[in-house]
């Protein structure tokens, strides 16, 4: 239990929420790292409702919150996360088809899913990420991209939530995207996404598709538990050669290790705590400027209490 003790009883108010509620929640269960200690509170909102109803609540009780997609990209420090986290992952599920070539998105769709289904409508412009983990809510808010492209190209606006329960909007210019981000307010709580494709032929889809996955594979087959690439890469650059010319690939610290595979990894060996983890990216950022005079930034996000 963390410092600020919760029970089942401040809860009860929320008669109508209609999702699951949990206490004392392994934060290592709900990371892709698996890593993490213990969140004080875990709920899961079935739709734009339930999250108004916990946040308004949350915020009448002073209690902090953290939103939490599929827990990809993310590293939970080893005294957890006190507070509420809202886990948008068993609802925000919707698809909406406008037209012939653009979608509202819930938050919670998984990327893989929605690509399959714009490959089946000759729907192209996020072939490249097939692949990465995690829901579209998240690849937004990460400006996830591969392959010399990004989802702010796609995305023509969002809509949110913020910490009082009221609804935004927020375009693309808006998000001011930039690289593996977007300047979504800290407040808000993305809830859908709007995207604008181009039509092609499920065809070629399928073979871009097919394409994107093989050059994954052969530079990114990693089995162990991860949490994606740990840095941004530097102008010009990757951040995963950089780390692999000074050295430090198969690198292990405790139970962490900078991946055989792929320099710009850190896997879990099995009994990793975040301590390791942020050791080792601590050695490889000095490392990597002391051979190189580059100060690699970090890409993953780092919550919770030490």
């Amino acid at each position: 239990m963390g410092k600020h003790p919760f029970s089942a009883s401040p809860f009860l108010p929320l008669h109508h929420f209609n999702g699951r509620i949990l206490f004392d929640v392994p934060m290592k269960e709900y990371t892709s790292f698996k890593i993490g200690g213990i969140a004080d509170v875990m709920a899961f909102p079935k739709d734009e409702n339930d999250l108004i109803n916990v946040i308004e609540f949350a915020s009448n009780k002073g209690f902090p919150v953290f939103a939490l997609g599929r827990g990809t990209n993310l590293l939970v420090r080893d005294n957890g996360i006190r507070g509420v986290v809202i886990n948008l992952s068993e609802g925000f599920k919707e698809i909406s088809w406008i037209g012939n070539a653009a979608a509202v998105v819930g938050a919670g769709v998984m990327l893989v899913e929605l690509i399959n289904l714009c490959k089946d409508r000759g729907l192209s412009g996020l072939e490249f990420a097939i692949g990465i983990p995690g829901t579209i809510g998240g690849a937004v808010f990460m400006n996830a991209g591969a392959y010399g492209s990004e989802i702010k190209d796609i995305v023509e606006k969002i809509e949110a939530v913020d910490m009082h329960g009221q609804r935004h909007s927020f375009d693309n210019a808006a998000l001011k995207f930039s690289y593996r981000e977007c300047k979504l307010p800290a407040d808000m709580i993305a809830t859908r996404t709007y995207l604008k494709f181009k039509k092609e032929s499920p065809e070629e889809i399928k073979k871009k598709i097919k394409e994107f996955k093989e050059r994954r594979k052969a530079t990114q087959a990693i089995n162990l538990p991860n949490a994606g690439s740990i840095f941004k890469n530097p102008a010009g650059v990757s951040a995963g050669r950089l780390i692999e010319e000074s050295g430090l690939k198969g690198v292990k610290l405790g139970g962490a290790q900078i991946s055989e595979i792929h320099g710009n990894y850190i896997v879990n060996l099995g009994n990793a705590s975040a301590m390791d983890v942020l050791a080792l990216i601590a050695m490889t950022r000095d490392k990597v400027f002391k051979a190189k005079g580059i100060l690699l930034e970090t890409e993953i996000k780092v919550v919770g209490e030490d």
